[in-house]
């Protein structure tokens, strides 16, 4: 109490405030027993009843909290641990930055120069006596560059500056060759590289040599990511691990490139960094002891319940005994048996770098994701020796070089900040800011634990080390070695220099911009459409390369200026040079202004309020039509587009100039300017082959679970769809041309308000709007013939994406904007033109699109309730009350028509070992019922004539004879079945998610909801499943057998899936029994099903039935009646299900959060 006491007296206390008179005398304080570690275990209540004993004035009660929170920073014991006697002996002056500090680690290479900067309101470290003469009076402070945070980038700084502050890693990263990437890069500056290795040299240049923070933005965007990416707060040791495997794929490409032989190099990335675990496992009642080995980048040491990285790597290499229901499973001679096993990992090899991953965030069931803040020690060397016995001592013993640490409660959010040992002193790179660092700030502030705040309450320390990096003592002198300027390779620091030098040319020319002005030079080719309203506006033209534009004083003369220019770069000769200044339009009207440059006219008279211009730039050979050869006659510039009603478009065509008499009649200056506009017209490219034959394409599929490293080959899959269609199918590379057009054309002039008016009058400047007319046989796939009612259009038009229904990927058949009040047969008829089918276009049926699932409605869309566009866009649920962007077609087999008034059937021939064979479809007046003797009439003959005209049916693995036999033989039967006597031998089965519902056979009758056959449900006809000859009906009951597997978190934790299908089951055989008959009719090993657990399902009761004989089982479950289908609550239904994992559940799947691209 007394040690309290006497802070309070030196620190805290305020004699304005505080009467002497309240101070308590030392001589009773001195008799309290409690000492400075009982106070620190109190609570707050606890403190104030101590001070109370001790007759201490209440109003002392706040100070002295505070004192005893002074010398209680942190919550610990007396006790020091052996490893913490180096904490424990420090002298004042090795907690002050301020002081002579003595190195921690010796005296290592020097692996980054720092510059000097000079300050004045600071208070500098000591110099030694050898640097007086060159630091004199002046204050100097030691820096090193930091990175700047593009927003939530700080673990990828701190990352950064970790590795380049280890000049083994610099050095491999300089060597990486880069040449003509930068070539590339000086190409096409400003834009970034795309070259991870060649971002990362121009990075640690400009860390290594510039005197400023800098910027990652160029190393992000090689990484692929776009800029809401540097805003995505990620995990520093998944980046770690990320950055790693490219570069160490890079230099292994590299090798195979070069044609390198392993023994002669190794990846140096892998030699510096990779490490070697053994994992083993040891049954020693039969002396079974099996290995193996993997490589590592980092090893993750377990935070909790730890109290130093020793406990956690006693923990790490701690065996585990395999034993009771965890036992090891050794098959050998074909026989699995399970025995007692010792399992673990071992040491192997040990890296030059050792990163340690330090896991401070742990999973409570409650409360989530959560951060681990207890106490955990780490030290400034680290030895292994312990963990690898038959090693050199000189292989396991590692320095601390670099601390990265994360500050915040949360596990998905705070700020990443590392201390860096560079020149034997500590330094903290917290983004742009690199400051000098104490041993406290980078050890004791980062062990974690909790102190004491104010109130006397425990607090916990959010600073807490994420990430340690050690490096072996005995290598350090190679892998800090320092690295010069001159160790930078050449090409980087040319281009840096350029970029540079182009930088400041640019600050220049934006100090001067006052006296000069700017102007783009374009060509007609290069104009582009705003819309169909809209006129040519310059704001609507793309931006022009640097090598367009052209920076020229006010005062010159501008033609003599621009005709130099515009020969020299687009290779156009003076005197057949044309040139137009574009000049925005006034508020009077929204059409640009195209005023050709004469002799004698200076820049500073072309420009109005801005200080740029465009240019247009035309040619007297190629884009001019004569029409007068008198001497007054002018030339003119005309814009033209195409209106296409079939494609429903207004199309931007080309520019012309015209030289005509202003005089001359409009009409015959159209006659000869029509001639021009033909030959543009021919040479358009025809987007009706586009799509041609769209529905009967084989689409590529992005299958989900690949790797990431495979997911770039999808990625370029995906890239190579143009709106859907795939190029290795087209295979006609550039679409054709439309040809020359023979028939009559009709022209408009374009006016204010996105008004359309004849021609009789022409300005230059005009655009004019042709048409040419529409043939006999394409009326009625012409909605809108004119472009005057295609406004009509434009106004009422909605966003569309029409896709073809066709799992998995769905393909886009076009991405457009189409009138919300479009009927469903108008856009039958527009989708059926785009595939090449404009009679047929009653076939294509449209699927709404479902928002919750992002896939098609199990519903189809019928022409009378839906039938125009935007109801066929209204959401499925009325809680979506914005409309949806996509529809799905499907290419049917009879018309929509005919289908909506007809029992439509589509369903699955299925053989005896469930296996799908071919898929039919089959229509039925509304007038005939629906009954078993009709429906496999009907059906059989569909499908004996498909099968005569189409490919008959295969197995999809045709290695397997098996199967391939078994599906010939059902395919024989179908085929030698007489279609009257089908409903003999044959069932009709209602299958939905995995389930049978209903079953249509000489039995039982189906049952329909709506006195047709449901669009949901999915049908199949298979064999009717006989009784087990040799065994009384009375001894088996045939039960409803189906997939499942339970999901416990959900309402409902059945969930179904797969193919079901219908058994008979023996009372008095065991489950092993009747799973091995399973595996027989399905046609798979038994030993694939062997772990499939066969339990009795009824709503959501589940139950594993027992190694006793069915028959009890099934009837104790449930009453009999309820195995069968055809229920009138079919949720209510009992079966028998199979508790497995889907396939493609279990494969392993690793969610990358993070992803570099390139």
């Amino acid at each position: 109490m007394l040690e309290v006491y006497r802070v309070f007296l030196k620190v805290f206390r305020d004699d304005s405030i505080i009467s002497e008179s309240l101070l308590p005398s030392e001589a009773s304080l001195e008799k309290s027993p409690l000492s400075l570690s009982d106070l620190s275990a109190m609570s707050g209540k606890g403190r104030i009843a101590a001070f109370k004993e001790c007759g201490i004035h209440p109003h002392l009660f706040p100070p002295l909290l505070r004192s005893l929170q002074h010398l209680t920073a942190l919550n610990r014991t007396t006790s020091v641990s052996k490893g913490n006697m180096v904490h424990g002996n420090l002298e004042a002056r090795y907690w002050n930055y301020l002081g002579q500090n003595p190195s921690l680690i010796g005296s290592p290479s020097v692996n980054s120069k720092p510059y000097y900067e000079k300050v004045t309101d600071i208070i500098s470290c000591k110099p030694d006596e050898s640097n007086l003469a060159d630091t004199s009076s002046s204050n100097f402070l030691v820096q090193y560059n930091g990175l700047m945070n593009q927003g939530a980038t700080c673990y990828l700084n701190s990352l950064l500056q970790s590795l380049f502050h280890i000049s083994a890693f610099r050095s491999i990263i300089y060597q990486m060759p880069t040449k003509e990437e930068s070539i590339e890069l000086s190409q096409t500056y400003p834009h970034g590289t795309k070259s991870i290795p060649y971002a990362l040299q121009r990075l640690f240049c400009m860390l290594q040599t510039e005197t400023e923070a800098v910027n990652t933005t160029e190393l992000t965007e090689s990484f692929g990511w776009s800029e809401a990416d540097s805003f995505i707060q990620h995990d520093v040791h998944e980046l770690t691990h990320v950055l790693l495997d490219n570069l160490e794929m890079k230099l292994n490409t590299q090798r195979i490139s070069d044609n390198l032989d392993k023994s002669v190099r190794k990846n140096a990335i892998h030699e510096i960094f990779n490490g070697l675990l053994q994992s083993y496992i040891d049954v020693e009642e039969v002396g079974y002891h099996g290995a193996c080995e993997e490589t590592f980048y980092d090893l993750q040491l377990v935070v909790k319940d730890t109290k130093d990285i020793y406990a956690s790597f006693d923990r790490f290499f701690q065996a585990e005994v395999l034993d009771g229901k965890n036992k090891y499973c050794l098959e050998r001679n074909g026989e699995k048996k399970y025995y007692r096993a010792t399992k673990g990992v071992r040491l192997k090899a040990t890296p030059l770098i050792l990163l340690l991953h330090l896991t401070r965030f742990d999973y409570d069931v409650r409360q989530g994701e959560m951060k681990i803040f207890s106490r955990w020690d780490y030290y400034s060397t680290l030895d292994l020796s312990g963990y690898m016995p038959h090693v050199k001592p000189a292989d396991t013993h590692y320095t601390l070089c670099s601390v990265l640490v994360h500050s915040g409660s949360n596990t998905g959010f705070g700020h990443y900040y590392c201390f860096l040992l560079c020149s034997g002193q500590w330094y903290k790179f917290n983004d742009e800011r690199v400051t000098p660092a104490s041993f406290k700030d980078v050890y004791g502030d980062n062990f974690g634990g909790y102190h004491l705040n104010y109130w006397g309450s425990l607090e916990p320390q959010v600073s807490t080390a994420y990430m340690l990096v050690y490096i072996r003592s005995s290598q350090m002198d190679s892998l800090l070695c320092p690295i010069g300027p001159e160790d930078v390779p050449k090409h980087v620091i040319d281009q840096l220099l350029r970029e540079k030098q182009e930088e400041e040319r640019i600050s220049k020319g934006k100090r001067e911009d006052n006296f000069y002005a700017h102007f783009r030079f374009l060509q007609p080719q290069d104009l582009v459409r705003k819309g169909e309203f809209a006129s040519l506006h310059c704001s609507s033209l793309q931006k022009q390369p640097s090598h367009r534009t052209l920076r020229v004083l006010l005062e010159v003369e501008a033609l003599p200026e621009f005709t130099f220019f515009v020969e020299k770069v687009f290779n156009i000769p003076e005197n057949d040079q044309l040139l137009w200044c574009v000049t925005s339009p006034s508020h009077t009207s929204n059409r640009d202004v195209y005023i050709q440059l004469k002799p004698g006219v200076k820049v500073e008279e072309i420009l109005k309020d801005s200080n740029e211009c465009y240019i247009l730039v035309t040619s007297l050979r190629s884009d001019t039509v004569i029409i007068s050869d008198e001497e007054d006659a002018e030339y003119q510039l005309f814009h033209h587009k195409l209106y296409d009603p079939l494609q429903l478009k207004i199309l931007f065509i080309g520019s012309t100039v015209v030289r005509r008499n202003n005089n001359e009649d409009a009409k015959v200056s159209i006659e000869k300017i029509a001639n021009r506009v033909r030959e543009m017209i021919a040479i358009l490219p025809d987007d009706t082959q586009k799509k041609y034959k769209h529905h009967l394409q084989k689409h590529h599929q992005m299958q989900s679970n690949q790797k990431v490293s495979a997911s770039f080959d999808a990625l370029k899959c995906a890239n190579s769809i143009v709106d859907g269609v795939c190029e290795d199918v087209e295979k006609i590379g550039i679409n054709p041309l439309r040809g020359m057009p023979n028939g009559d054309m009709t022209v408009l002039r374009e006016v204010e308000n996105h008004r359309y008016t004849a021609c009789n009058i022409l300005l230059s400047g005009d655009i004019l709007v042709w048409q040419l007319k529409i043939s006999d046989k394409d009326k009625d796939d012409v909605f809108y013939p004119d472009v005057e009612s295609f406004q009509h259009f434009v106004r009422h038009r909605i966003p569309v994406e029409i896709r073809l229904n066709q799992a998995p990927c769905y393909p886009t058949l076009v991405s457009t904007e189409l009138g919300s009040s479009m009927s469903y047969e108008q856009l039958q008829r527009y989708v059926a033109r785009m595939i090449g089918e404009p009679v047929n276009y009653d076939y294509i049926r449209f699927v709404r699109h479902n928002p919750e699932t992002e896939l098609p409605y199990f519903m189809k869309a019928k022409k009378k309730s839906r039938s125009t566009l935007s109801m066929l866009l209204t959401p499925v649920f009325h809680s979506v009350e914005y409309f949806s962007k996509y529809i799905y077609y499907e290419y049917c087999k009879y018309p929509v028509t005919q289908i909506e008034v007809s029992h439509s059937l589509e369903f699955k021939l299925y053989s005896d070992n469930v296996k799908a064979i071919s898929s039919h479809w089959v229509l039925m007046s509304r007038e005939c019922p629906i009954k078993s003797e009709i429906i496999f009439s009907t059906s059989v003959k569909t499908i004996q004539k498909d099968y005569a005209t189409q490919i008959p049916c295969k197995t999809q693995n045709k290695e397997d004879k098996t199967e391939n036999a078994s599906t010939e033989e059902f395919c024989n039967f179908i085929m030698n079945l007489v279609p009257e006597d089908a409903w003999k031998e044959l069932r009709l089965v209602d299958v939905w998610k995995g389930r049978i519902y209903n079953v249509l056979d000489h039995d039982h009758v189906l049952v329909l909801g709506h006195q047709t056959f449901e669009e949901s449900a999915e049908y199949r006809i298979e064999r009717i499943p006989q009784p087990i000859p040799g065994i009384l009906p009375e001894e088996q009951l045939l039960v409803q057998v189906h997939h499942f597997t339970l999901i416990r978190q959900r309402k409902d934790p059945v969930e179904t899936y797969g193919e079901p299908f219908s058994f008979h089951v023996l009372y008095k055989e065991l489950p092993s029994e009747l799973l091995r008959r399973i595996a027989q009719k399905l046609e798979i090993n038994f030993a694939a099903v062997v772990d499939w657990k066969v339990c009795l399902v009824k709503e959501n009761t589940v139950f594993e039935v027992a190694e006793f004989p069915m028959g009890m089982q099934l009837v104790q479950f449930c009453a009999k009646e309820l195995y069968e289908p055809n229920q009138k609550e079919p949720v209510k239904a009992a079966f028998l299900g199979l508790d497995h994992a889907p396939i493609a559940k279990r494969l392993p799947k690793r969610e990358e959060k993070i992803l570099i691209l390139n």
